[in-house]
């Protein structure tokens, strides 16, 4: 079957599956809560937010579309609208630690980068045992992955919060621009370890530089990292 540019008719959500499972939505708010007591408010307030499984629906089946992602997008943030987008159905042993990954990211969806997906790992693992749900298998690939950047910022993240009980829940306000790319942003390393002296300061920069040389290489357009600067001694 010869597939089709662009999408059917409606809202970009639309051509995917609904996920309607009221347990899936009572954990998206006492995600949110929690996120919020440990954070602060979002960057854009959440007043409701949609589920959806990424896969096409039937409508959908002869457009070129991705399928099997997992994204958190704000798709009205006058209403405070927004969409997260699973590639687990639920049941599945890792549904639970993708959503309250994506669960991470409506602090600020907009927020890109190696930082901010080991924040959101590492915000999952604990609303997963704070709440009773499997973690799925990420622990285990987590812990044993040498070059996996998704368990590499996720043990990063660990260690500066361990580390840094006090200090780590404001890492999400430092952020800046990625470049020329107004629409995307990341957390702005060293405008955080700013707020600490410099004794602190240094041991922040030597967990960070444990994991920097492999995901630096791992940056992209959606991906953003850059280790702390060598004046922010």
């Amino acid at each position: 079957m010869q597939l089709a540019d662009g999408k059917p008719p409606g809202p970009w959500h639309e051509a995917y599956q609904p996920i309607i499972d009221p347990e899936s939505d009572a954990f998206v708010a006492q995600s949110l809560r929690r996120a919020v007591a440990d954070f602060g408010e979002p960057a854009v307030p959440v007043n409701k937010v949609l589920l959806r499984r990424s896969k096409k629906v039937p409508e959908a089946r002869r457009y070129r579309l991705g399928e099997d992602f997992s994204l958190t997008e704000c798709v009205d943030a006058t209403n405070g609208l927004f969409v997260i987008y699973l590639e687990f159905d639920p049941g599945h042993r890792n549904y639970y630690a993708m959503l309250g990954h994506e669960c991470a990211h409506l602090l600020d969806p907009h927020i890109f980068g190696w930082y901010m997906e080991g924040f959101a790992s590492v915000f999952s693992e604990q609303m997963c045992k704070e709440t009773g749900r499997e973690w799925g298998d990420w622990k285990r690939h987590f812990e044993r992955t040498r070059r996996g950047p998704y368990g590499l910022s996720y043990r990063m993240m660990r260690e500066l919060q361990q580390e840094f009980p006090d200090e780590y829940p404001a890492i999400i306000q430092f952020t800046a621009e990625n470049g020329d790319d107004t629409a995307r942003r990341h957390i702005d390393i060293d405008a955080w370890l700013a707020t600490m002296p410099p004794a602190r300061r240094a041991v922040a920069r030597d967990i960070i530089s444990g994991y920097a040389g492999v995901l630096r290489k791992k940056t992209s357009d959606q991906y953003y990292f850059s280790p702390p600067a060598e004046n922010s001694m």
